[in-house]
């Protein structure tokens, strides 16, 4: 069985990373949009804001690239201390950043380039957090242990969504503007040393040491360099494999930032109450932290693709109901409208895909596969859904039809993604023997 000490480096590894990530996902909605990108209409101060959050994830394929190279050759854990320590360093200059009122076009600028340093980490964490669970965990709990990482993701929410929900009702609009805002960014910092002296703490995984350390070379041309990369050698041997990685994780992607994160600039648009969606959103990210690894135990019973797409047909069913119970700002409706979307079907989809990912590959390019197709995928369908959902709410003039279409698009693809993919539950991955000179 698992160490304890590997799965709490993990599960309390990635909640301070997502603690940091999520945060300006809140911030971009409330707080973005007026203080770096004033002066515009304020819907279309938000699509600005969004469009930072979304340079964080166009920078995660790239991290996924550098960190999966690393980690498939130098190991695991040198890539998840390196992670979490990038991530709190960009997560505390974000809370120490001047405004745009204070610096001018500087602000926007670097708020940009932090948060594309905040992509570039998570673009390796997600990964070797699931990877290092992974090597570390029998068969037959592979599906609940690989969800675990997804504790963290939730924890992290609901620690900002907590954080900016205890701000905004303990500080007028006027303090919580000038400095209040910052304070959820600042205890980024402790967070991230207490993180740091967990993982500090793990061993290497016994399968990583088995296949063995490519013997160092001299250094060679970069176009060299590209083809040699596991990576590439992912596309040459994985094909299909690689593609499957990008798109089943399309309906969780997209469901998670338009319900958990969308949602927030919808509700303002329509003067809902804000109040009770970040406290719904808190409650849906506590209820996570049962449903997932349930979820990815009921994986391990029955199978990676059943949980998988159960989970992406009630994202598509749920789609247009959400809003309608939104659009009643009922507190209820929109805790029941969140626990459905977020608690049930993104639940499902994110407890069953960590294990299916890892099960897709050998131990030689696992990092390098799954970090860069599940961060294409996240860019895809993720990153850019709160920018692409507020355009298209101004598209349709205030009318959510064309968002509920783009939700169900995107879990029409997981379903449809899923159902014709190998079913990988019994399947026991051989690991790759790493030639001594590359």
């Amino acid at each position: 069985m698992i160490r304890p000490r590997v799965a709490l480096a993990a599960v309390l590894g990635t909640t301070v990373e997502w603690y940091d990530f999520a945060l300006y996902g809140t911030a971009a909605a409330l707080v973005f949009n007026k203080l770096y990108f004033p002066g515009s209409d304020p819907l279309v101060g938000t699509v600005l804001a969004y469009g930072t959050f979304a340079i964080g994830f166009l920078a995660r394929p790239l991290g996924g690239a550098y960190f999966g190279e690393r980690g498939d050759t130098k190991g695991r854990k040198n890539v998840l201390v390196a992670t979490l320590l990038l991530m709190g360093v960009a997560t505390t200059g974000i809370g120490l950043l001047p405004t745009y009122g204070q610096i001018g076009l500087a602000a926007p600028v670097l708020l940009t380039l932090l948060r594309f340093v905040q992509g570039f980490a998570a673009g390796g964490e997600k990964t070797g957090a699931l990877i290092i669970l992974f090597e570390n965990s029998p068969p037959k709990w592979r599906g609940f242990l690989t969800s675990l990482p997804a504790i963290g993701t939730g924890t992290g929410t609901l620690l900002s969504t907590g954080a900016f929900a205890l701000v905004t009702a303990t500080l007028s609009e006027e303090d919580f503007l000038s400095w209040g805002w910052r304070v959820p960014f600042l205890l980024g910092a402790a967070l991230t040393l207490f993180g740091l002296w967990i993982r500090r703490s793990i061993d290497e995984t016994e399968e990583f040491k088995r296949a063995g350390v490519p013997a160092p070379t001299v250094r060679r041309p970069l176009r060299e360099r590209l083809a040699q990369s596991r990576f590439m050698e992912a596309w040459r041997r994985y094909p299909r494999q690689m593609l499957i990685v990008i798109c089943a994780g399309a309906g969780e992607n997209a469901g998670f930032y338009v319900f958990g994160t969308f949602s927030v600039a919808y509700a303002q648009d329509r003067q809902l109450p804000t109040a009770a969606l970040l406290t719904g959103i808190s409650i849906a990210a506590a209820v996570k932290l049962i449903t997932v690894p349930a979820f990815g135990a009921l994986s391990d019973r029955i199978g990676r693709r059943p949980v998988s797409i159960g989970g992406a047909l009630v994202l598509l069913a749920a789609a247009w109901p959400f809003f309608q119970l939104l659009d009643g700002g009922q507190t209820w409706a929109i805790w029941l409208a969140l626990l459905i979307t977020l608690g049930i079907g993104q639940s499902a989809i994110l407890g069953s895909q960590p294990a299916f990912f890892a099960e897709l590959f050998d131990t030689k390019v696992r990092f390098s596969a799954v970090g860069v197709a599940n961060n294409i995928g996240t860019v895809l369908t993720g990153g850019l859904a709160p920018l692409l959902a507020t355009a298209l709410l101004l598209w349709f003039d205030h009318n959510v039809f064309g968002v509920v279409v783009f939700v169900a698009l995107m879990s029409g693809l997981t379903a449809v993604t899923v159902a014709l993919a190998p079913e990988t539950r019994h399947v026991e991955p051989a690991p790759a023997a790493v030639p001594t000179n590359r």
